[in-house]
């Protein structure tokens, strides 16, 4: 029987992009749930795609997919009540996403689902990584589905370690079957208080099917619906309403810099890169460092802000009314590396303190949350409100699993400052499951995109030892954990007692706002300002687009 750390494999090693085969899709959903599942933002709204309802108030969609080689998958089925002329299509040729629906059904039709810069086939099958962040494993056995064999697991919500798995699902419990081979999922049922609530299923599988290799079967009909590929319209990328109130904030954010030029601290590592088949158990490695543990660490970064934003496109800098290029370029005037230094403890989600010693000087000098509270102690006042995950960079180091959603290489055995580790070769991956905003950010020619980089995986926690990152060759990113114990920690190290006297200021949820609110003296004015012209802008705008409403309303 297929242990977890195989089960782990498999999810991980699944890639759509090399498979050939046909098959029948079917997919089942409680009305109940569909209002919660798009706002959740699932990888597929079931709404988006013809089913029908049955006497049960279910809805059910079948379908027949086909999937070639080189990213080509082509979905059809029929739409409910329109005979043998109301076939509806999605697909992605190799290039584009496209989707058609007969013109009398109307449209355009929506495209399929976009996950990262690409449009897979149903996701929730066909980009399986995603079970491998924020989700408890349990593998219950062997079993046979459209006669192929499977390795059954139940997927259970966690928070992580410092609690990036998502709270708002519809569901409390996931049932898959894995295909043993593929790592695909077979299977998909979703269940709430044990209700139904979503299945996703593949029958009739057939592998390498003569269609497949046939690349006009997967050609968009004619009036498709196409979807753009990366890059093909920038223009589109850095225009409208809210970029133009993005770019005056950044405007005015970046004269802030220009008269506090010294906000950003120097320093430089004194180490290099070392040199490095990625096993099972390393995959088990970082999934393991999402569940709830004790940690203690000192966590320092270098970040070389001159090179990461270096090759930020033309087309990014010259947007809107040039503030954002303003904010970069004042951001890098001046500057080398800026350095940050901190001690991290850790004990389960929502239970951190991070304690800085060294970080430019505009940022609090503590977070720290107690599971109910969080504080962020700054230069003359405090920010207090609900608990809430960890969003520091720091983050990305203490809590490893979202390394399984990219791909990864080496794993040689070796050791780091004391302490036994792994080596990974890390590189983004095209139609990423679920991608991680973090520490591997940065510019290319064409957007913005994950960095290739190295990393070090203690072996007993899972920690990263090490991050570096890269822009083209020029190291931008360094960041590290020291002086790691894993000594349980009192409630009350994740409190902050604050002074009498200490000017308070409570959360307000809009994370901007929150920002400048606790900027300091003339440089706090200076943003507060920026906010309010932002908020009158984005203001006027919405209520423009209220007027030019009603006048179509009444037209």
């Amino acid at each position: 029987m297929a242990g977890l750390p195989e089960v782990i494999g498999l999810l991980y090693r699944a890639d759509w992009t090399r498979l050939s085969l046909s098959a029948e899709l079917r997919s089942e959903t409680d009305r109940e749930p569909l209002p919660r599942l798009s706002r959740e933002g699932r990888s597929r709204s079931y709404r988006t795609w013809p089913v029908q309802r049955q006497d049960d108030g279910r809805y059910v969609g079948r379908g027949a997919l086909l999937i070639g080689p080189g990213g080509r998958w082509r979905l059809e089925c029929s739409v409910p009540g329109r005979g043998a002329e109301g076939e509806a299509a999605e697909g992605n040729d190799g290039e584009h996403g496209w989707s058609w629906r007969p013109r009398e059904v109307g449209g355009p039709p929506p495209l399929p689902v976009k996950v990262g810069v690409g449009y897979p086939p149903p996701p929730e099958l066909f980009c399986p990584s995603g079970l491998l962040g924020g989700y408890t494993l349990e593998v219950l056995g062997l079993v046979t589905l459209a006669g192929r064999d499977a390795v059954a697991v139940a997927a259970t919500p966690r928070r992580d370690v410092l609690g990036s798995g998502s709270a708002e699902r519809a569901y409390d419990r996931i049932e898959v079957a894995v295909d043993a081979e593929l790592g695909i999922l077979l299977r998909r049922i979703e269940t709430s208080g044990g209700e139904l609530v979503t299945l996703t299923e593949l029958t009739d599988v057939t592998m390498n099917p003569p269609e497949a290799a046939d690349p006009a079967r997967f050609a968009p009909p004619p009036c498709s619906h196409r979807g753009e590929t990366q890059g093909e319209n920038r223009g589109a990328t850095f225009s409208g309403p809210g970029w133009d109130a993005a770019d005056l904030a950044a405007g005015g954010l970046g004269a802030l810099l220009r008269h506090a030029p010294h906000l950003l601290g120097h320093g430089a590592a004194d180490e290099q890169p070392e040199a490095m088949p990625s096993p099972d158990e390393v995959l088990e490695l970082l999934y393991r460092s999402g569940e709830p543990r004790d940690l203690g660490a000192t966590a320092r970064q270098w970040l070389d802000v001159f090179a990461m934003a270096a090759p930020v496109p033309e087309g990014f800098r010259a947007a809107g009314r040039g503030g954002l290029g303003d904010l970069l370029d004042a951001m890098t005037r001046g500057t080398n590396v800026a350095r940050t230094e901190a001690r991290l403890r850790v004990s389960g989600p929502d239970r951190y303190r991070l304690d800085f010693s060294r970080r430019p000087r505009i940022d609090s000098t503590t977070i720290a949350c107690d599971g109910e509270r969080r504080w962020r102690v700054f230069q003359d006042r405090t920010m207090v409100g609900p608990a809430a995950p960890l969003r520091d960079h720091i983050a990305f180091l203490a809590d490893s699993c979202w390394l399984l959603r990219r791909q990864l290489s080496g794993g040689a055995e070796l050791t780091y400052r004391g302490r036994p580790a792994r080596q990974l070769h890390v590189t983004p991956v095209p139609g990423d499951a679920e991608v991680a905003l973090g520490p591997l950010m940065t510019f290319t020619t064409d957007t913005i995109v994950d960095a290739p980089t190295d990393v070090i995986v203690d072996a007993e926690t899972g920690c990263l030892l090490r991050l570096i990152s890269y822009a083209g060759d020029t190291l931008v990113i360094w960041s590290e954990l020291d002086e790691i114990s894993t000594e349980p920690a009192g409630p009350d190290e994740f409190r902050v007692r604050v002074p009498p006297g200490t000017r308070i200021v409570e959360e307000t949820g809009n994370l901007f706002a929150d920002a400048v609110a606790v900027m300091p003296g003339v440089k706090g004015t200076a943003a507060r300002a920026a906010v309010e012209a932002v908020n009158r802008t984005t203001g006027a705008v919405s209520a423009a687009r209220s007027f030019l409403d009603d006048l179509r309303g009444h037209r």
